[in-house]
């Protein structure tokens, strides 16, 4: 497949300060934080250090040092060597204080919600794909022929059944039916705070990135994003580094275009009926809100197909409001019976639910 065919054509790098998406006052603080960390550094490696055109780097360095922030130690070629200045030493130690992010520079939130959305899949799939991609499983083709429609919609997928009949292994293949690649952006900036998105344990590079391709983005394929028991409300929700002032990106956002397995569902710590309702906006819309500690809340695309895995009767997840009135009348013989030893309630609501 042609990874040049396939990128989006609004992805090429910005040469000029004009085509930058982001604001300049981004890319001049980890030019210094850069230059902070590596005490010496030239245009050509701090461009390639931050995924910046040598054009913009060079412009934010005539900037930087007619504002007395860097002092040129020689030219080799058209490539200046520099190092930072006791003020541009301040500045940057300043800016470390703020945030520490010196990777490769963010890309604005506006392109990343105009990128993922365009990217939305749009899959075509039969029978010969679908029963390919489950080869390597004993599975009925009952069973097969119900999973491709169900992908095919590309909504909420739900499989039930008792523990060892083989959903995590069905859910974890249906990253199989896509045949196409997707762009991911190291990081994204809104309102001056940096997300880092990229997750090599979770986002798979193609081996040969495209020629001409911004490098703030990486060509991958789509991922599977796996969360059992261990899942909180709090992993959905932005992750604020103390120290570097860094956000992670939430699972949903990272999984986007991609399938993002909930597996387990109904041992979380959580709720069943509390995570539902945190997806309804998301399932309905395709669209999420996220917030920074600053109360800033916005909104990011939910192009995920969400996979739910579980061995509890989907009858059973919550109790009914005949449950709770049978129940009720134990309340006030509870503590006597166990005292007495009498477990028979608890065994009675395990039984229910």
């Amino acid at each position: 497949m042609d990874v040049q065919r396939l990128i989006p054509a609004n992805l090429r790098p910005p040469s000029t300060l004009r085509e930058l998406d982001i604001d300049i006052q981004m890319i001049e603080d980890l030019f210094l934080r850069r230059g902070l960390r590596t005490e010496r550094s030239s245009i050509t490696r701090l461009a390639r250090e931050i995924g910046m055109s040598p054009i913009i780097v060079t412009a934010v360095f005539e900037d930087l040092r007619s504002r007395q922030y860097l002092d040129v130690l020689k030219l080799e070629g058209n490539d200046y060597h520099f190092s930072l200045t006791e003020r541009g030493r301040d500045r940057a130690e300043a800016s470390f204080g703020r945030c520490s992010y010196s990777g490769i520079a963010p890309v604005s939130m506006v392109l990343y919600q105009e990128i993922c959305t365009e990217l939305r899949a749009e899959v075509d799939v039969n029978s010969a794909i679908v029963n390919s991609a489950f080869s390597d499983l004993v599975v009925a083709q009952r069973t097969i022929d119900r999973i491709g429609p169900a992908f095919a919609a590309q909504q909420s997928i739900f499989f039930y059944g008792p523990s060892g009949t083989g959903k995590t292994s069905l859910s974890e293949r249906l990253i199989r039916l896509y045949n196409d690649w997707i762009v991911v952006p190291h990081a994204v900036e809104i309102d001056g705070a940096i997300i880092t998105v990229f997750d090599p344990t979770i986002h798979t590079p193609v081996q040969s990135q495209p020629e001409g391709f911004d490098p703030r983005w990486v060509v991958c394929e789509r991922p599977m994003v796996i969360a059992g028991g261990e899942l909180e409300l709090s992993m959905l929700q932005l992750k604020r580094d103390p120290v570097s002032k860094v956000y992670s990106a939430p699972l949903q956002m990272k999984a986007n275009n991609g399938v993002l397995l909930i597996d387990d569902f109904g041992r979380q710590l959580i709720q069943p009926g509390a995570l539902l309702n945190r997806w309804i906006v998301p399932l309905e819309r395709r669209i999420d809100y996220l917030s920074l500690d600053s109360g800033l809340k916005f909104a990011i695309p939910f192009e995920v197909l969400v996979v739910f895995s579980t061995n509890l009767d989907p009858a059973k997840l919550y109790f009914q409001q005949s449950d709770i009135d049978e129940f009720s009348k134990y309340r006030l013989t509870l503590d006597d019976s166990l005292k007495a030893g009498d477990v028979q309630f608890g065994y009675d609501v395990f039984k229910r639910y």
